[in-house]
């Protein structure tokens, strides 16, 4: 059986408050080089010669590049970040950055990009003029692992891209890669015995979910299934007996563990989407048998990091 893989079956981005500390950087062009040397080269030149026409010249490129430096500053002072947004991806797939950036005097700002040098990614901040201008950074394909965002750059040049400034944010953000849901091998069954089920009458009742085969018949959400057309089983809380899968890494028979945490990110999105109640094993690492999204993402993150940690993505 194939799972799909949607913008559904992805946890809830991740994001990081407005920081206002920035760290600033000017520096000069390739193109503001040249043309300060032309500007000296004819300096020197209206010296030798004594021509106020190419003294006025020099003097003119030299006011240019020296107002370039306030220019390109004004615009981009007020610009701040506000927050950031990371969904989870799976491996080999791209991923993206939704970026907030406060404008406070609502106007447009040519000439600024926002780029992310660890993931190589740049986009142009967008010219509207709005006090809050979105912006997206693409992702390209990574493999699965727990990836620090640390910090993301404004950066302008305007208006001649003579001297470039930037503006430096540090964030906490961490963009989360499961492994790709792949893998042919069945599902696990449930580690409960078909004549406990009857004991979960003793609890509460707390939500339907999709029949399996095993349930009892008694548990039939028949107002449901006549609803909807699906065939769904009541569950109780506070009884004994639930139905638990256990999805344990020692249960897949492959050599490579890459593929095996494959199949276990395909059974997670499984059990997850058929509202069973499951555990994950990993070798030193046990995850008690729940359900619900947190505990989809807290699985699905166990794998990303098993056999390595995020510091091993700084280097």
């Amino acid at each position: 059986m194939t799972v799909s893989v949607d913008r559904a079956t992805i946890a809830e981005p991740e994001s990081v408050e407005q920081l206002d500390k920035a760290n600033w950087r000017c520096r000069i062009t390739g193109l503001g080089v040249a043309w300060l040397i032309a500007g000296l080269v004819i300096f020197v030149l209206s010296a030798n010669y004594g021509s106020n026409l190419l003294l006025v010249m020099s003097l003119l490129l030299m006011a240019v590049l020296i107002n370039s430096v306030w220019f390109a500053w004004l615009n981009v002072r007020r610009l701040s970040l506000a927050t950031v947004q990371l969904e989870p991806v799976y491996a080999e797939q791209l991923g993206q950055i939704s970026i907030l950036l406060n404008n406070p005097d609502a106007r447009s700002h040519p000439g600024v990009f926002i780029q992310h040098q660890g993931f190589n990614s740049q986009s142009a901040v967008p010219l509207a003029k709005e006090k809050l201008l979105s912006a997206t950074l693409d992702v390209s394909r990574l493999k699965r692992g727990c990836y620090p965002l640390e910090a993301i750059t404004l950066s302008c040049d305007y208006p001649l891209g003579l001297v470039r400034w930037t503006k430096t944010f540090t964030t906490a953000a961490r963009l989360w890669v499961y492994p790709a849901p792949k893998g042919n091998q069945v599902l696990p069954k449930p580690k409960a015995q078909q004549g406990t089920y009857l004991k979960r009458e003793q609890g509460d009742f707390s939500h339907v979910r999709t029949y399996q085969r095993g349930d009892s018949l008694n548990h039939i959400a028949w107002k449901q299934m006549a609803r909807t057309g699906d065939v769904m089983t009541k569950e109780f809380e506070g009884g004994e007996g639930l139905r638990q899968t256990w999805l344990d890494i020692q249960d897949i028979k492959h050599q490579d563990i890459e593929i095996r945490l494959s199949q276990l990110c395909r059974w997670i999105l499984s059990c997850h989407q058929k509202q069973l109640k499951y555990g994950l094993k990993l070798p030193q690492q046990t995850l008690e048998a729940a359900q619900g999204e947190g505990h989809k993402e807290n699985c699905l993150q166990a794998l990303a990091q098993f056999g390595q940690s995020i510091a091993d993505k700084k280097e």
